[in-house]
């Protein structure tokens, strides 16, 4: 090819077109000026592919965009000796057969599309980053702010760092581990950010699945004779709980529908609440005879008048230095109890 032409223009391209650029220009091209297409001629295609295989060689283009003349001058072998028989060589070569049309248009993008696949970078490795969670931000729905350092491509083509905020509801459903996938934008060259939720140690509770496990402490008079509960919910509501069964040291309370949200069930855990239960260290030999006053009466006698209970919280409450007259009124009401269980004397 005796004329001197644009390599550029023949392409439709630009000096600052990129590689890729220069592929999809000659895809399109070389279809349309192919000598099998009504529109296609010889002398269009053998320019198409003169331009695509100076333009796509960083080395001699590198020379042409040096001195677009002096590369006319220095490769006038390679301009004047490509003809049609290497113009469909580097056709081969590009799209993987001689004549795309004896099969389908859509083939031959998918064989461009594959190689162009092939020739994209793989996608970035996730962001992985831990999100940290209490009880009461679970309960209560609270917003988590977290700002992301990312990378993305500019309109000019160059990659500039920026940040992301990512507002994050914690949801009652959540637990240790739970991951949160935010995928990437379509400009981000940095990969999807990965949450994974961390749940802080709570003071009162501690969660096994979707339960909140809690270890109570109760004096022994209350163990025994009952108690009510005020426990302060992760919320900030207070849970109060009577608790009238005797408390023995494997018994256990159960709050059904106060843990955890599981949201495949459908249903919240509960909370369960274990006793440690406070014995005193002494008694008072008169706050043992009350005690083994109490827990001897006849079966009889407790359904009568329920004095079992108050015999024995009035033996574990009384202080060491009580009144003589109060210890007489306490003497008296257990007289009274042995006096009440003796067979009358015969008339």
């Amino acid at each position: 090819m005796a004329e001197r032409v644009d390599f550029y223009t023949t392409l439709n391209l630009t000096r600052s077109s990129t590689l890729t650029d220069v592929k999809r220009a000659y895809k399109r091209l070389a279809l349309q000026k192919h000598p099998d297409m009504d529109k296609g001629s010889d002398t269009e295609f053998v320019a198409v592919g003169l331009a695509y295989h100076v333009l796509s060689s960083n080395k001699l283009r590198a020379q042409y965009d040096a001195n677009e003349l002096e590369f006319h001058n220095a490769r006038a072998l390679l301009v004047d000796s490509f003809d049609i028989s290497r113009a469909l060589e580097i056709f081969q070569g590009f799209f993987g057969t001689a004549n795309p049309f004896a099969t389908v248009t859509s083939g031959v993008n998918e064989l461009f599309d594959a190689a162009e696949a092939d020739r994209r970078p793989k996608p970035a490795a996730p962001i992985e980053l831990s999100l940290s969670c209490t009880l009461g931000d679970l309960y209560n729905g609270v917003k988590k702010s977290v700002s992301v350092s990312k990378r993305r491509v500019a309109s000019t083509g160059e990659v500039d760092p920026y940040t992301k905020t990512y507002v994050i509801a914690a949801q009652p459903y959540w637990i240790d581990g739970t991951t949160l996938v935010f995928e990437k934008e379509a400009d981000d060259v940095t990969g999807d950010v990965v949450f994974t939720v961390k749940v802080e140690p709570h003071d009162t509770f501690t969660i096994k699945g979707f339960n909140l496990h809690m270890r109570h402490e109760i004096p022994l008079h209350k163990a025994l004779t009952g108690a009510v509960l005020s426990i302060a919910m992760p919320d900030g509501r207070k849970l109060n709980l009577s608790v009238e069964e005797v408390i023995h040291p494997a018994f256990v309370k159960v709050v059904k529908g106060e843990g955890l949200l599981d949201k495949q069930a459908g249903r919240r855990g509960d909370v369960v609440i274990e006793f440690s239960v406070v014995f005193p260290t002494t008694l008072a030999p008169f706050q043992r005879d009350l005690c083994s006053a109490a827990l001897c009466l006849d079966s009889q006698l407790l359904d009568e008048t329920n004095l079992q209970r108050q015999l024995l919280q009035t033996a574990l409450v009384l202080p060491p230095n009580l009144a003589e007259t109060e210890r007489k009124k306490v003497q008296d009401v257990v007289k009274l109890t042995v006096k009440r269980d003796e067979i009358p004397p015969p008339e």
